[in-house]
C-alpha cells in the first residue's frame, strides 16, 4: 500500500496543539493514528503538493458573502446541465475576488488532470471552510452536487447575516468609545495644561484629584512616546496570550461567563453549531464527521474541545443529546431538541429548527448587549469629562475666593 506524507495539526483534550508530519495511506488512517495518541485532527494537508497551484495562496479566508454567491451561481449552472469544467470557466470570468479566482483556476486545472472536484478543492483548505470541502465531496459522491452547493449557499448567507448583525450592533458603541477617547485626550492635551501655569503661579495647594489629572496630562504631553510603546507592548502580549493554546482556551472560557455578553456569544455559537450540523447531516455526512467539522466553525476554543469530546462519546455509543449534556456548556434547549430529533429519526430537521431558534435568541441577546452598552458608555464618558472639569475648576474657585 502506498503511503503519503501529511502535514497535520492536532489538539488534545487539554486544548494543547501539536503539529508534525505523518505517513499514512489516507486521511482516515491519519485520524486513526492520531486517535491512538489521544489527539484530534484540526488541519491536514499534503506534505508533497501535487501541483504548484496548491500553494502560494496564503491562509486568508474568503468572505462568506462571496462564497454564498459563488455556491449559488455554481449550483445554478450545474442544474442547467453545463459540464463541470465549463461551469468553472464561466464562473471564473464573473469572479471579482482575486483569491477565489486563483483557486477556481487551480481547481479547473486539476480537474483536467483527472483529479476529483473535492480533491481539487481540498488542496486549498487553508483558504476555504472545511464545511465547503466536505459538502462538495458528499455531493460529488452522491451525484447531488447542485443540491449540496445550494445548501452551502444558504449556510454562508446565514453566516454572513449574523456577522453583519453583530457588526451593525457594535457600530454605535464603538463610535461612542472612539469619540469619548478623542474628547478626553483633547481635554488632557490642550485644555488642562493651560491651567497648570495658573496653579503654579498662584502657589495654591492643589486638591488630590487636580494633582492626579495634571500628572496624567503632563505624562501624555511630554512622554507620549512611552505611552505609545506601552500600549503596543500590552497589545502584542495580549495577542501572544490569545494565540497560545492555553491562553485562547482560558480567554474563550472567560468570554462565555461575562454577564449578558457571554449569553449572546453562547447563542451565536450554538446557532452556528446547529446550522453546520444540519447542513452536513442532511447531505448524508456522518454525525461524527459533522461534529468534527462543526468544531472548526464555532470560533470558541472551549466549545471546540467539548465538541471533540462529544464526537468521542458518540463513537463509544452515547447518544448526541446525552453527549451534549455532559459537555456542560451548551443551552439545555439544544439537548431537548436533539433528543426529540434522535427519537423521531429527524435529527437533521430538528437541528435546522434548533438553528432557527438560536438565531432568534442570538438576535435578542445582541439587542440586549447593544441596549446595555450604549447607556453605560454614555455614563462613563460623562463621568470622565465631569471628573476632568471638576479637577480644574475646584482649585480655580479657591483662587477666585482668595482674590475676592
Amino acid at each position: 500500500m502506498i503511503h503519503i506524507k501529511y502535514l497535520y495539526k492536532a489538539t488534545n483534550r487539554s486544548g494543547q496543539t501539536f503539529e508534525g508530519i505523518i505517513e499514512a495511506a489516507d486521511r482516515n488512517a491519519v485520524i486513526s493514528a492520531l486517535k491512538s495518541k489521544s489527539l484530534y485532527l484540526l488541519e491536514l494537508s499534503d506534505a508533497n503538493p501535487k501541483s504548484a497551484t496548491e500553494i502560494n495562496f496564503g491562509s486568508a479566508k474568503i468572505p462568506k458573502k462571496t462564497l454564498a454567491v459563488f455556491c449559488m451561481q455554481f449550483a445554478s449552472i450545474l442544474k442547467a446541465g453545463v459540464p463541470l469544467t465549463q461551469s468553472l470557466s464561466i464562473l471564473n470570468e464573473q469572479l471579482e475576488n482575486p483569491k477565489l479566482k486563483k483557486i477556481v483556476e487551480s481547481v479547473n486545472d486539476d480537474l483536467q488532470r483527472g483529479r476529483s472536484l473535492a480533491d481539487a478543492f481540498s488542496a486549498h483548505e487553508k483558504s476555504l471552510p472545511a464545511i465547503m470541502i466536505k459538502m462538495i465531496e458528499a455531493g460529488e459522491i452522491s451525484g447531488t452536487l447542485d443540491l449540496s452547493l445550494q445548501r452551502l449557499a444558504t449556510h454562508f448567507e446565514k453566516e454572513y447575516a449574523i456577522t453583519k448583525k453583530i457588526k451593525s450592533a457594535m457600530m454605535y458603541p464603538t463610535v461612542i468609545a472612539v469619540v469619548a477617547l478623542m474628547v478626553v485626550t483633547f481635554l488632557l492635551i490642550f485644555i488642562v495644561p493651560k491651567f497648570t501655569a495658573i496653579f503654579e503661579t498662584t502657589g495654591h495647594e492643589m486638591p488630590g484629584i487636580t494633582a492626579f489629572v495634571l500628572s496624567i496630562s503632563k505624562f501624555i504631553t511630554n512622554d507620549w512616546l512611552y505611552l505609545l510603546v506601552g500600549i503596543i507592548v500590552v497589545f502584542a502580549l495580549f495577542r501572544l496570550y490569545k494565540s497560545s493554546p492555553a491562553g485562547r482556551l482560558q480567554y474563550d472560557t472567560i468570554k462565555l461567563k461575562i454577564p449578558v455578553i457571554g449569553k449572546a456569544s453562547l447563542r451565536i455559537m450554538t446557532a452556528r453549531l446547529c446550522r453546520t450540523l444540519s447542513t452536513l447531516t442532511s447531505a448524508g455526512i456522518s454525525l461524527t464527521q459533522s461534529i468534527r467539522i462543526a468544531s472548526k466553525v464555532v470560533s470558541n476554543r472551549l466549545a471546540e474541545v467539548r465538541l471533540l469530546d462529544i464526537e468521542d462519546q458518540i463513537k463509544q455509543g452515547k447518544t448526541l443529546n446525552l453527549a451534549i449534556k455532559s459537555a456542560g456548556i451548551f443551552p439545555g434547549m439544544l439537548m431537548h431538541m436533539t433528543k426529540i430529533g434522535e427519537e423521531s429519526g429527524t435529527l437533521d430537521e430538528m437541528l435546522e429548527r434548533a438553528s432557527a431558534y438560536f438565531e432568534e435568541e442570538a438576535d435578542s441577546a445582541i439587542a440586549k448587549v447593544t441596549a446595555l452598552l450604549q447607556p453605560i458608555l454614555l455614563v462613563v464618558v460623562a463621568v470622565m469629562v465631569l471628573f476632568i472639569i471638576l479637577s480644574v475648576m475646584l482649585p480655580m474657585f479657591s483662587i477666585y475666593s482668595t482674590i475676592g
